[in-house]
């Protein structure tokens, strides 16, 4: 997925350098989604998260393999981004 300016923007407010950045856009191709213990789309993980919460969710897997985030109805959409290291 191609991150938005905005995006970007959001990233580089929380501390992210631009490579850190690119690693991350990376990371939205290789990384796994799950809800419930099922595959989910990218689109369907930022419906249920909103953006900020899905880019907390990627920055945070695209370095650390893996994480979780609880969207606003309370649904945990699960990152695994383990594909990324094991190039």
């Amino acid at each position: 997925m191609k991150l938005l300016k905005t995006d970007k923007e959001i990233l580089t407010q929380w501390g992210y350098e631009d490579e850190d950045i690119k690693q991350i856009e990376k990371a939205t191709t290789k990384t796994v989604y799950e809800l419930n213990n099922e595959k989910i789309s990218i689109t369907t993980a930022l419906e249920v998260l909103g953006r900020e919460e899905f880019l907390s969710g990627i920055s945070r897997s695209a370095f650390h393999w893996s994480s979780s985030r609880e969207g606003i109805n309370g649904e945990r959409v699960s990152f695994d981004s383990s594909r990324l290291f094991n190039q």
